[in-house]
């Protein structure tokens, strides 16, 4: 399970950097996102996916009756940086 919890924030992580590579890049280039339209509708589906995914685990966290294992693994985060 762990294994796998590694290999879901290595993907999400992944996908920042996809859309951050993808604004750099059109800002830099001057390239209008409609000529890479294929490109933009990928970034702008990660994106989503991405802000979707932000705000399910934000919920969840901030529900009081979550998940207790998610809510013990932030406390234990928390307190190993000395929140």
């Amino acid at each position: 399970m762990r294994r796998l919890a590694g290999i879901r924030l290595s993907l999400w992580v992944a996908v920042v950097g996809a859309i951050t590579l993808y604004v750099f890049f059109i800002g830099l280039a001057g390239i209008s996102p409609g000529e890479v339209a294929r490109l933009t509708a990928v970034i702008g589906l990660l994106a989503v996916l991405f802000v979707v995914r932000n705000v399910r685990v934000a919920s969840e966290l901030a529900d009081r009756g979550g998940d207790p294992l998610l809510r013990r693994h932030r406390n234990r985060v928390r307190e190993r940086r000395g929140f």
